[in-house]
């Protein structure tokens, strides 16, 4: 039988994932698929909605930036998202990411499901994510990464709490972390650079 973590911590109660500098780079140079929890995470946890009552996201163009790098590594990239909109879904598209899933309630279970899919071993992907319904997932990828204004059960889940608060750049940071460690970014900002203007 497998034992489900709470997802709240009592208080004073601390649950880290510590890992050492040298164990960190391991699983930074490992990481091949990163999945990404949309709001808190791709964008600042603020949901507008227009004149229609219809939601609408504003994301940080660093972050889009960063999935095109990514992609030109060969890397791939889902958003796995609680919630949903077609700006989500626009986003998946505009930028090329491999999956992306709506109104997700087990976010770990669709992590499982993408690294079968995809023959993605667990230990090679990362779970960027924000806030307490993200800890399971963060628990089931090989590194679990959270934003710097995550919610503290996140936090504590984390191998990696990144500078960048949601909506700040935090897939920037963190696929600029991947590929140091990977020793590949100077290379992958070349191949951005000399892309054809469209």
């Amino acid at each position: 039988m497998v034992r489900k973590s709470r997802l709240f911590l009592r208080p004073g109660e601390r649950r880290e994932r510590t890992i050492s500098t040298n164990q960190l780079e391991e699983r930074l140079r490992r990481c091949t698929f990163i999945v990404l929890d949309m709001d808190g995470v791709l964008t600042d946890g603020g949901i507008a909605f227009d004149g229609e009552g219809r939601p609408f996201r504003t994301v940080h163009v660093r972050d889009m930036t960063a999935l095109t790098l990514w992609r030109l590594a060969g890397g791939r990239t889902a958003i796995v998202s609680g919630l949903g909109s077609k700006a989500v879904e626009a986003i998946a598209v505009q930028w090329q990411c491999t999956e992306h899933h709506m109104w997700v309630k087990d976010k770990a279970r669709v992590c499982r499901e993408i690294a079968q899919c995809h023959g993605v071993p667990l230990d090679e992907m990362a779970f960027l994510g924000d806030d307490i319904i993200d800890v399971r997932a963060m628990e089931t990828a090989g590194l679990a990464v959270a934003v710097a204004d995550a919610a503290p059960e996140a936090k504590k889940a984390a191998h990696l709490v990144l500078d960048a608060e949601g909506g700040k750049g935090p897939v920037r940071e963190l696929v600029h972390r991947v590929l140091t460690a990977q020793g590949r970014l100077e290379e992958v900002l070349e191949m951005y650079c000399n892309r054809k203007d469209a």
